[in-house]
């Protein structure tokens, strides 16, 4: 906040004033210097002073007895803090802020939030602050320690989070015909965003990459590391040859076109957030050493191991900024199932505010109603522990014509060693899905042995305009292994979802600083989901 001038020094219990006295003599000093105001409203009581000779507000209730404090101040054996608030004066004129009883509810009101910052628990937090009318700065002096002594930390997010909680309340009406310009802004720049993530992502689906020969060593290298691994083969465990190994493959997924600029558009999201509280934006980090992308890592050991099928298909489900909740609410109760679904997506993603179990609710409501996309979210949601009821599920979304659920069931039939009712399954999701089909092929060409069925099935995805199945024709042509290429594509495909959905994340967030009243305005107009292919 560039109108709030925030300081937030520290002072050890031997500190001394320029003129040698301890703690208890700036508390003196900010209590009672000249400029000095006492709050007018909700008086506090003032003991060893004259009225309106002493300046302190702190908590309501609370009796105001200078020695007391001062004594308390210099027994106490921790570090305190004075924190500084100040304004200009026509910023204090304009907004009110240019009496002791407003910053005195101020502080109180946000003493929790300053206690958070300062890792100190609520009802260990000590504070006493003054307001200064001064001509040009009017200012707060605020002192701040804890009971428990060991407490209190104040990191540079902390101070940030101080100035934002504090500049944001006080600008608080500046700010709302700010937000109101943003966020028309934003819709414009959200809109273009998605749209031109949703271009890249499903780009990306097609094949519209390269797959650069140095990405097929690599993958080729590691995966003859991860045969001789003995531990659980996880990023995490591995040794620190494979780790870099790892890296190396992300950074070369980064480097790709269609990454970079879908990482770009991540970050401005990502920026947009920043740009509320500080005016400096923090350095760009590369996608390989993102902890927010950190399982992509996963992914690649994954498939290099390629033990087991893929997790499961790639699904489109899209955004659609015309929801709105109260009609989304109107169409479930009388009966739409996508309605109910979308209900269920919108709280669980936090597009819409949610009552405790309102999103489970609806999920359930579209699972009795037979939507196949809903069952197989629940039986996703289902209970590791309860493989009978996540499969049970499964069937029913299978039955309600899910190609996902057929090739989940496909994929927990063949993990247990019953290969012929896997393929059942996982040749029906293949009759409906490229991808699985496509899958279905890597299974009979590296699983199985069933080499030619294998290439029918990648033929038939190659015709219908699949082209990571083709990549994969291209792949054995060239005696280079196609299991590798299709995992390749994959990861691609997974990356940009990943990164697609954590902007979304982001994007959401620039209503942060809009009011609740606000907030519920704009969230009726916000994101529904829309399904394709379920």
């Amino acid at each position: 906040m560039a109108g709030l001038i925030f300081k937030a020094p520290y002072y050890k219990p031997s500190h001394r004033t320029a003129d040698g006295r301890s703690r208890s003599g700036m508390l003196n000093y900010v209590a009672t210097r000249e400029g000095v105001e006492a709050p007018r409203s909700g008086m506090i009581s003032y003991v060893g002073g004259r009225k309106g000779s002493c300046g302190l507000f702190t908590d309501e209730g609370e009796e105001i007895i200078l020695s007391r404090i001062g004594k308390e101040l210099d027994e106490h054996t921790g570090n305190m803090w004075g924190l500084i608030f100040s304004l200009k004066r026509e910023d204090a004129e304009r907004l009110g802020y240019n009496t002791a009883d407003q910053w005195m509810h101020l502080l109180r009101a946000h003493r929790n939030d300053i206690a958070k910052s300062m890792n100190i628990a609520p009802e260990n937090l000590r504070w006493y602050a003054a307001y200064h009318n001064k001509e040009m700065h009017p200012h707060v002096h605020m002192l701040v320690w804890s009971r428990s002594p060991r407490e209190p930390y104040l990191s540079v997010e902390g101070i940030e989070n101080i100035k934002s909680t504090i500049g944001r309340e006080i600008f608080r009406q500046d700010m709302m015909s700010v937000y109101k310009e943003q966020t028309e802004a934003r819709d414009k720049i959200k809109a273009s965003f998605r749209e031109r993530m949703s271009e890249i992502t499903l780009g990306i689906e097609s094949g519209d990459f390269e797959i650069a020969p140095a990405l097929i060593a690599k993958l080729t290298q590691l995966s003859e590391k991860l045969k001789k691994h003995k531990g659980k083969k996880v990023y995490g465990y591995l040794d620190k040859s494979a780790k870099k190994l790892v890296n190396e493959i992300v950074k070369l997924i980064a480097d790709d076109p269609n990454i970079t600029e879908l990482y770009d558009l991540w970050q401005k999201c990502r920026e947009e957030i920043f740009r509320t509280y500080i005016d400096e934006m923090p350095e760009k980090i590369p996608l390989e050493e993102n902890k927010e992308f950190k399982s992509l890592r996963n992914m690649v050991v994954r498939l290099a191991d390629s033990v087991s099928l893929p997790e499961q298909p790639p699904i489109d489900i899209e955004l659609d900024p015309e929801d709105d909740e109260d009609t989304l609410k109107v169409l479930a109760k009388h009966g739409d199932r996508l309605a109910m679904y979308k209900l269920y997506r919108a709280y669980s993603d936090g597009v819409f505010e949610a009552r405790k179990g309102e999103s489970m609710k609806y999920l359930r409501n579209a699972v009795d109603a037979g939507l196949g996309f809903a069952e197989y979210k629940y039986a996703e949601l289902a209970d590791k522990n309860m493989p009978n009821v996540k499969l049970s599920y499964l069937l029913r979304a299978a039955e309600h014509g899910c190609f996902a659920a057929d090739y989940e069931i496909g994929k927990l039939y063949y993990e247990s060693g019953q290969t012929e009712q896997a393929l059942k399954y996982l040749e029906r999701a293949a009759e409906r899905d490229v991808w699985s089909q496509t899958q279905l092929a890597m299974l009979y060409c590296y699983k199985l042995g069933e080499f030619e069925k294998g290439i029918e099935h990648l033929k038939k995805a190659a015709e219908e305009g699949y082209a990571p199945a083709q990549k994969a024709l291209d792949a054995i042509e060239k005696e280079q292994n196609a299991r590798i290429v299709v995992g390749i594509c994959n990861l691609f495909y997974h990356a940009s979802r990943i990164i697609e959905e954590s902007a979304e994340k982001y994007i959401r967030s620039t209503y942060d600083g809009i009011d609740s009243r606000q907030k519920r305005e704009q969230r009726a107009k916000q994101l529904g989901i829309a399904m394709s292919g379920i």
